[in-house]
């Protein structure tokens, strides 16, 4: 199936098995979707509970312009920045070693809230455990990391992002021992839920707040996405040993180790077929938020992730992404326009406005089941994306919705997976099974690798 034509049949593909986690996932998060769920189905589907991990999800878009009146697009930026700032979620501050002498420094911001337990003094306690790594011995460690990236992984700490994110790193970990002289560098879980969780040992985290009070998610989890990023930089950045990062997400696997692929002048990201800002019949909303009038071709078909982009450039974008992520939710005309990829249409158009080059790489990333092989036009892929559900019959043949639930045409041959039938819970080992042979490659690696994670991980369902 060619790329082009993607867009419409991934609606159809896909509606069923988000409709029937939006409910549960949103519930997750503390939203009620009783009485608004009637309005997602109507307006469009993308508005589906599908990332609900906040970073996974490439949902099924029918974008439309139109559906409400617009406002003033300057003043929603500018609306945007007010309260973005402080909020009443308690922040932690915690300094821990590694045995492989990774240091882990969480800070945060004084709790406003009642009940919210606060951090006495953050900033002085974070600049202590700083302290304790000679500016001598970081520029060492710079120097050794040079040619290499960060992974940056942003979560909650929801069951659906755990196990996934105990996959990724499970994954990023195997191919860092096998390719020792590879690009990959080190790697971090920014946190956004603003308290430890249980994985604090198994994977070098971060803790930073969720949106302020102030700043309504109206249920879009994605919007913690930006702001998470923020405060990273504002708080870690400056001891981080490489010189670039790749922004990533629970759901990216690891198939080979990418090389430095970003310049200090240009990022590198995967093209994406619903983000198209050049779009006609998206230009005027695009344009609204266009304030320096960059150039139509400034604009390119990507989101926040997969992104390899140079620290500096990275702390131009973040801020006008933060500003414009919300302002657009905020906008009608954009937030029916795009749905639950409003947030990656804000990096698009961020990045744009802050000079920011990026370069589209179509073999950084595969989605199966619309890629099967591991390569793309003949070139090696970096990374599998699982977010969309994957049907079977028997010979391999895809079966876009047929055995979600099905059990006897399961019995008969067919075989399912969809990521969302585990918004609750992590798979059960013998749960999960290799799909029929003919499926394909991308999504069998896939499958292996979680299996492969599930049986080497402890207290696998954590």
């Amino acid at each position: 199936m060619g790329r082009k034509s993607r867009s419409a049949f991934a609606v159809g593909v896909f509606a069923l098995s988000a409709l029937v986690t939006y409910n549960v996932a949103a519930m997750a998060h503390g939203h009620s979707t009783a009485s608004t769920l009637g309005h997602h189905m109507d307006s469009h589907i993308s508005h589906l509970d599908d990332k609900h991990d906040a970073f996974s999800f490439e949902p099924h878009v029918v974008a439309r312009a139109g559906g409400g009146r617009s406002g003033h697009p300057r003043h929603a930026v500018k609306g945007a920045r007010v309260g973005l700032e402080g909020h009443g979620h308690a922040g932690v501050s915690t300094h821990r070693h590694r045995r492989d002498d990774r240091v882990e420094v969480a800070g945060g911001v004084e709790g406003a809230e009642k009940n919210v337990p606060k951090v006495e003094n953050v900033q002085d306690a974070a600049a202590d455990a700083d302290a304790t790594l000679p500016a001598s011995a970081l520029l060492l460690r710079r120097e050794k990391a040079r040619g290499t990236f960060h992974v940056l992984l942003t979560a909650n700490d929801a069951p659906y992002q755990r196990w996934q994110s105990r996959v990724m790193y499970y994954q990023y970990e195997k191919l860092r021992r096998e390719h020792p002289n590879s690009a990959l560098g080190g790697f971090t879980r920014i946190l956004h839920s603003g308290h430890p969780d249980g994985l604090m040992d198994e994977i070098p985290t971060k803790i930073v707040n969720t949106l302020p009070p102030t700043v309504r998610d109206d249920g879009y989890v994605v919007l913690h996405r930006p702001y998470a990023f923020k405060q990273w930089l504002e708080r870690f950045a400056n001891d981080l040993e490489e010189e670039y990062v790749l922004m990533s997400e629970p759901d990216h696997l690891f198939v080979a180790p990418p090389p430095l692929l970003a310049t200090r002048d240009k990022a590198v990201a995967f093209p994406f077929f619903y983000i198209a800002p050049n779009d006609p019949k998206f230009a005027p909303i695009v344009e609204r938020f266009n304030e320096v009038r960059a150039p139509k071709e400034a604009f390119k078909p990507i989101g926040s992730s997969p992104v390899m982009i140079h620290l500096d450039a990275l702390k131009r974008v973040v801020p006008k992404w933060h500003e414009l992520a919300v302002a657009m939710k905020r906008d009608k005309e954009a937030d029916a326009a795009f749905g639950w990829v409003v947030e990656m249409w804000a990096y698009s158009i961020a990045s744009a406005q802050v000079g920011v080059v990026h370069e589209t790489i179509k073999h950084f990333m595969l989605q199966p089941p619309y890629d099967k092989s591991m390569n793309v036009d003949g070139k090696e892929a970096y990374i599998v994306h699982y977010t969309y559900g994957d049907d079977y019959d028997k010979n391999g043949r895809f079966t876009p919705g047929v055995n979600q639930g099905a059990d006897d045409l399961k019995n008969e041959g067919g075989w399912h997976f969809d990521k969302r039938d585990f918004t609750n819970r992590a798979p059960r080992k013998g749960e999960l099974t290799l799909p029929p042979a003919n499926a394909g490659e991308a999504i069998r690696r896939t499958i292996e690798i979680i299996l492969e994670a599930m049986d080497a991980l402890p207290n696998w369902g954590l």
